[in-house]
This record gives structure tokens, sequence and C-alpha cells, in this order.
């Protein structure tokens, strides 16, 4: 019979600057918080025209499309942050540009499907990835962008990163 992980909040974060993050993120097992969260907002998502995926609430703001393809790039390399920790990876890892990975996506010529099928399988492959982790890895720190930080600081980063973004849609899209 497989063990079931549970993978509890960081009893400390390592920097400041990750708690922007991680502190919207209610306490619990990230497994269960992460599942839940990816039901909510597809959900939610689902329901958003094409046309109105296209558009910003500003001149000068992302589209939608651009926040969702934004949260899923976002995922992917704070997975990518947690795998490397884990197999003790002792490089420091790089820092993303946001707006660089944006622009050169061009998020805005995929379908509203077919970003929403990727953040759905980024969230699947990230819940995947953090099964696989076991107690001793969870525990261990890599450096990126020059400060350590952990693999659960990591995972509720990515949680908390999309409860801020959930929040802008929620307020300034929807």
């Amino acid at each position: 019979m497989r063990r079931i992980l549970v993978r509890p909040r960081p009893l400390s974060i390592e920097n400041p600057e990750n708690d922007r993050y991680v502190s919207l993120v209610p306490d619990g097992d990230i497994i269960e918080i992460l599942s839940k969260q990816r039901t909510k907002t597809i959900t939610l998502l689902s329901s958003v025209s094409e046309e109105s995926a296209r558009k910003a609430y500003a001149p000068g703001k992302w589209t939608l499309k651009e926040v969702i393809g934004h949260m899923t790039d976002s995922e992917r390399v704070m997975s990518f942050r947690m795998l490397a920790i884990a197999r003790n990876e002792s490089a420091p890892l790089p820092a993303m540009d946001q707006d660089q990975y944006v622009s050169a996506a061009n998020f805005n010529k995929l379908s509203w499907e077919q970003l929403l099928a990727g953040l759905d399988t980024v969230r699947s492959n990230t819940l995947s990835l953090i099964s696989t982790i076991d107690d001793a890895a969870w525990d261990r720190n890599g450096t990126v962008m020059n400060s350590p930080v952990s693999i659960g600081t990591i995972a509720y980063g990515i949680a908390g990163h999309e409860l801020h973004h959930m929040k802008v849609i929620s307020d300034k899209y929807l």
C-alpha cells in the first residue's frame, strides 16, 4: 500500500520575498490545496469566452490569455526548481523575467481552450512531482536568485502565486 505524504506549510520562510505568496495560502496539506485549487480555477475560467480572454483590463496590462500563460510558465519554472533541489542540484537556479517570457510566448495567438488545458496539465505534473519527493528531499534547500529556498516554500509559492493572480482576475477581468 502506498503511503500518502502530507506536506504542511514550511515552518519558516528562508527569505522575506518568498513570503509574498506563501502567506496567501491557508494552512494544510499542499497536495490537497493544489488539487482543490486546480479544480476551482479551471472551472471558473472555463466559463470565460475567447473574446473576453483577449482583453486587458487597462492599457499596458496583460490580457487574460497572457495572465494564464504567465501562471502556467511560472508554475513550470517553480516545478523545475523543486525538481532540481529534490535531486540535489548544487548550482544556483536562475531567475525568470516574467515580462520577457510573456512577450516571447505570444499567448494571444493560442486558443483559450489550449491555454486552460496547459494550465491544467502543468498542475497535474506539479502534483505528480510533489508526490515523488521523499521526506529527506522535502527538507532540502537550494539557491534561487542568490537566496536560499526550500521545496516546501516553492510548493506553497506556487499555490500563493495562483491565489494572487486569481484575485486579480476576479477583481479586474471577470
